[in-house]
Protein backbone atom coordinates (compact mmCIF):
# COMPACT_ATOMS: atom_id res chain seq x y z
CA UNK A 1 0.00 0.00 0.00
CA UNK A 2 1.37 3.87 -0.98
CA UNK A 3 2.20 5.52 2.41
CA UNK A 4 1.17 8.98 0.74
CA UNK A 5 -2.03 7.62 -0.30
CA UNK A 6 -3.03 6.01 3.05
CA UNK A 7 -2.20 9.27 4.84
CA UNK A 8 -3.75 11.22 2.24
CA UNK A 9 -7.32 9.69 2.33
CA UNK A 10 -6.71 9.55 6.21
CA UNK A 11 -6.32 12.94 6.51
CA UNK A 12 -8.99 13.85 4.13
CA UNK A 13 -11.98 11.76 5.31
CA UNK A 14 -10.62 13.58 8.75
CA UNK A 15 -11.04 17.10 7.70
CA UNK A 16 -14.37 16.29 5.74
CA UNK A 17 -16.17 15.09 8.53
CA UNK A 18 -14.97 17.78 10.91
CA UNK A 19 -15.82 20.60 7.94
CA UNK A 20 -19.72 18.94 7.33
CA UNK A 21 -20.16 18.34 11.26
CA UNK A 22 -19.48 22.34 11.50
CA UNK A 23 -20.14 23.53 8.06
CA UNK A 24 -16.55 25.08 8.28
CA UNK A 25 -15.39 23.94 5.33
CA UNK A 26 -13.55 26.41 3.30
CA UNK A 27 -9.93 26.49 5.23
CA UNK A 28 -9.76 22.99 5.00
CA UNK A 29 -10.58 22.66 2.00
CA UNK A 30 -8.43 25.02 0.30
CA UNK A 31 -5.74 22.35 2.03
CA UNK A 32 -7.37 19.83 0.42
CA UNK A 33 -7.43 20.87 -2.99
CA UNK A 34 -3.82 22.22 -2.54
CA UNK A 35 -3.41 17.92 -1.14
CA UNK A 36 -5.29 17.15 -4.43
CA UNK A 37 -2.74 18.45 -6.79
CA UNK A 38 -1.29 16.12 -9.04
CA UNK A 39 2.65 16.94 -8.69
CA UNK A 40 1.80 17.17 -4.44
CA UNK A 41 1.71 13.04 -4.43
CA UNK A 42 5.48 13.39 -5.84
CA UNK A 43 6.60 16.38 -3.47
CA UNK A 44 5.86 14.71 -0.34
CA UNK A 45 8.52 14.42 1.81
CA UNK A 46 8.45 13.14 5.66
CA UNK A 47 8.52 16.12 6.98
CA UNK A 48 5.24 16.72 4.76
CA UNK A 49 4.07 13.28 6.08
CA UNK A 50 4.97 14.11 9.94
CA UNK A 51 2.74 17.43 9.30
CA UNK A 52 -0.16 15.34 8.02
CA UNK A 53 0.17 12.66 10.65
CA UNK A 54 0.02 15.62 13.23
CA UNK A 55 -2.99 16.64 11.42
CA UNK A 56 -4.64 14.13 11.88
CA UNK A 57 -4.12 13.89 15.54
CA UNK A 58 -5.47 17.34 15.62
CA UNK A 59 -8.52 16.22 14.26
CA UNK A 60 -8.99 13.00 16.38
CA UNK A 61 -8.53 15.41 19.85
CA UNK A 62 -10.73 18.03 18.52
CA UNK A 63 -13.59 15.37 18.01
CA UNK A 64 -12.80 13.68 21.16
CA UNK A 65 -13.27 17.09 22.89
CA UNK A 66 -16.94 17.50 24.60
CA UNK A 67 -19.57 19.60 22.19
CA UNK A 68 -19.41 22.91 23.79
CA UNK A 69 -15.35 23.13 23.61
CA UNK A 70 -15.08 21.30 20.32
CA UNK A 71 -17.49 24.06 18.99
CA UNK A 72 -15.86 27.18 20.61
CA UNK A 73 -12.55 25.41 19.41
CA UNK A 74 -13.88 25.44 15.93
CA UNK A 75 -15.42 29.04 15.47
CA UNK A 76 -12.28 30.71 17.19
CA UNK A 77 -9.63 28.54 15.30
CA UNK A 78 -11.01 27.42 11.67
CA UNK A 79 -13.83 30.12 11.30
CA UNK A 80 -11.58 32.75 13.31
CA UNK A 81 -14.33 34.34 14.96
CA UNK A 82 -13.92 36.31 17.92
CA UNK A 83 -15.24 35.34 21.67
CA UNK A 84 -17.91 38.21 21.24
CA UNK A 85 -18.95 37.09 17.92
CA UNK A 86 -18.58 33.19 19.26
CA UNK A 87 -20.62 34.05 22.50
CA UNK A 88 -23.53 36.05 20.14
CA UNK A 89 -23.81 32.82 17.85
CA UNK A 90 -23.87 30.56 20.82
CA UNK A 91 -26.24 32.50 22.98
CA UNK A 92 -23.81 32.52 25.66
CA UNK A 93 -21.34 34.63 27.65
CA UNK A 94 -18.02 35.77 26.73
CA UNK A 95 -16.81 34.55 29.90
CA UNK A 96 -18.42 30.83 28.95
CA UNK A 97 -16.49 31.05 25.81
CA UNK A 98 -13.32 32.02 27.85
CA UNK A 99 -13.90 29.13 30.01
CA UNK A 100 -14.81 26.41 27.04
CA UNK A 101 -11.62 27.80 25.14
CA UNK A 102 -9.02 27.44 27.98
CA UNK A 103 -11.11 23.98 28.87
CA UNK A 104 -10.50 22.94 25.00
CA UNK A 105 -6.70 24.43 24.40
CA UNK A 106 -5.68 22.08 28.21
CA UNK A 107 -7.94 18.49 26.75
CA UNK A 108 -5.83 19.56 22.94
CA UNK A 109 -2.42 19.79 24.62
CA UNK A 110 -2.95 16.87 27.20
CA UNK A 111 -4.30 14.33 24.02
CA UNK A 112 -1.57 15.57 22.12
CA UNK A 113 1.08 15.53 24.16
CA UNK A 114 0.32 12.04 24.86
CA UNK A 115 0.13 10.92 21.06
CA UNK A 116 3.98 12.57 20.49
CA UNK A 117 5.43 9.75 22.90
Amino acid sequence: MNVNSFIYTMVKNRALEVARRENTGLKITRHLEYLQKDDFSEQVDDVEIEKLKLLEQIYVSIRQLPPKCADVFILSKVNGLTYAQIAERMNISVKTVENQMGKALKKLRESLSHTKK
